[in-house]
Protein backbone atom coordinates (compact mmCIF):
# COMPACT_ATOMS: atom_id res chain seq x y z
CA UNK A 1 0.00 0.00 0.00
CA UNK A 2 1.63 3.09 -1.27
CA UNK A 3 0.57 6.73 -1.11
CA UNK A 4 1.15 8.65 -4.27
CA UNK A 5 2.51 12.18 -4.32
CA UNK A 6 -0.80 13.35 -5.71
CA UNK A 7 -2.68 11.91 -2.73
CA UNK A 8 -0.14 13.38 -0.30
CA UNK A 9 -0.49 16.81 -1.94
CA UNK A 10 -4.29 16.60 -1.75
CA UNK A 11 -4.10 15.62 1.93
CA UNK A 12 -1.75 18.54 2.77
CA UNK A 13 -3.96 20.94 0.80
CA UNK A 14 -7.05 19.62 2.62
CA UNK A 15 -5.36 20.11 6.02
CA UNK A 16 -4.27 23.68 5.10
CA UNK A 17 -7.82 24.52 3.99
CA UNK A 18 -9.27 23.12 7.24
CA UNK A 19 -6.76 25.12 9.36
CA UNK A 20 -7.36 28.35 7.41
CA UNK A 21 -11.14 27.87 7.60
CA UNK A 22 -10.94 27.28 11.36
CA UNK A 23 -8.88 30.44 11.77
CA UNK A 24 -11.32 32.51 9.68
CA UNK A 25 -14.27 31.12 11.67
CA UNK A 26 -12.52 31.98 14.98
CA UNK A 27 -11.76 35.52 13.78
CA UNK A 28 -15.32 36.07 12.55
CA UNK A 29 -16.74 34.68 15.80
CA UNK A 30 -14.62 37.11 17.83
CA UNK A 31 -15.54 40.02 15.52
CA UNK A 32 -19.26 39.24 15.93
CA UNK A 33 -18.85 39.09 19.72
CA UNK A 34 -17.13 42.50 19.69
CA UNK A 35 -19.86 43.93 17.46
CA UNK A 36 -22.49 42.51 19.82
CA UNK A 37 -20.75 44.17 22.77
CA UNK A 38 -20.64 47.48 20.88
CA UNK A 39 -24.35 47.11 20.07
CA UNK A 40 -25.14 46.57 23.78
CA UNK A 41 -23.16 49.68 24.75
CA UNK A 42 -24.93 51.73 22.07
CA UNK A 43 -28.33 50.47 23.22
CA UNK A 44 -27.52 51.23 26.86
CA UNK A 45 -26.29 54.76 26.14
CA UNK A 46 -28.41 55.65 23.12
CA UNK A 47 -30.24 58.52 24.83
CA UNK A 48 -26.98 60.05 26.06
CA UNK A 49 -25.46 59.78 22.61
CA UNK A 50 -28.51 61.41 20.97
CA UNK A 51 -28.44 64.23 23.54
CA UNK A 52 -24.73 64.81 22.95
CA UNK A 53 -25.16 64.81 19.18
CA UNK A 54 -28.09 67.24 19.42
CA UNK A 55 -25.85 69.64 21.40
CA UNK A 56 -23.05 69.63 18.83
CA UNK A 57 -24.49 72.39 16.55
CA UNK A 58 -24.79 74.75 19.53
CA UNK A 59 -21.25 73.92 20.63
CA UNK A 60 -19.99 74.47 17.09
CA UNK A 61 -21.73 77.85 16.92
CA UNK A 62 -20.16 78.82 20.26
CA UNK A 63 -16.72 77.75 19.05
CA UNK A 64 -17.18 79.83 15.87
CA UNK A 65 -18.22 82.89 17.92
CA UNK A 66 -15.27 82.38 20.23
CA UNK A 67 -12.92 82.15 17.26
CA UNK A 68 -14.24 85.42 15.81
CA UNK A 69 -13.99 87.10 19.23
CA UNK A 70 -10.45 85.81 19.69
CA UNK A 71 -9.45 87.13 16.26
CA UNK A 72 -10.91 90.56 17.07
CA UNK A 73 -9.13 90.60 20.42
CA UNK A 74 -5.85 89.62 18.77
CA UNK A 75 -6.27 92.41 16.20
CA UNK A 76 -6.99 94.96 18.95
CA UNK A 77 -4.01 93.73 20.95
CA UNK A 78 -1.80 93.97 17.88
CA UNK A 79 -3.00 97.54 17.29
CA UNK A 80 -2.43 98.40 20.98
CA UNK A 81 1.12 97.01 20.88
CA UNK A 82 1.78 98.97 17.69
CA UNK A 83 0.54 102.17 19.35
CA UNK A 84 2.55 101.40 22.47
CA UNK A 85 5.68 100.84 20.39
CA UNK A 86 5.19 104.15 18.57
CA UNK A 87 4.50 105.95 21.85
CA UNK A 88 7.53 104.37 23.49
CA UNK A 89 9.73 105.32 20.54
CA UNK A 90 8.48 108.93 20.70
CA UNK A 91 9.09 109.04 24.46
CA UNK A 92 12.64 107.73 24.07
CA UNK A 93 13.34 110.27 21.33
CA UNK A 94 11.97 113.09 23.53
CA UNK A 95 14.04 111.88 26.49
CA UNK A 96 17.18 111.68 24.35
CA UNK A 97 16.55 115.19 23.04
CA UNK A 98 15.99 116.45 26.62
CA UNK A 99 19.21 114.82 27.85
CA UNK A 100 21.16 116.27 24.91
CA UNK A 101 19.72 119.71 25.73
CA UNK A 102 20.72 119.35 29.41
CA UNK A 103 24.23 118.33 28.35
CA UNK A 104 24.49 121.39 26.09
CA UNK A 105 23.27 123.65 28.95
CA UNK A 106 25.77 122.03 31.33
CA UNK A 107 28.60 122.67 28.84
CA UNK A 108 27.50 126.31 28.48
CA UNK A 109 27.32 126.74 32.27
CA UNK A 110 30.77 125.12 32.56
CA UNK A 111 32.20 127.52 29.94
CA UNK A 112 30.62 130.51 31.69
CA UNK A 113 31.96 129.33 35.05
CA UNK A 114 35.47 128.92 33.59
CA UNK A 115 35.25 132.36 32.01
CA UNK A 116 34.12 133.98 35.25
CA UNK A 117 36.41 132.06 37.58
CA UNK A 118 39.63 131.33 35.73
CA UNK A 119 42.09 129.03 37.44
CA UNK A 120 44.36 130.87 39.71
CA UNK A 121 47.71 129.18 39.62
Amino acid sequence: MYISLYDLGLFIMFIIIIIASSYVIAVLHRAFRILGHIRNVLDAHGDDIRQTISGLPIALANVNEMTVSLKETADQTNHAFGSLQNSLTDTVDDLRYGIETCVVYAKIIGEVYRAIFPKSS
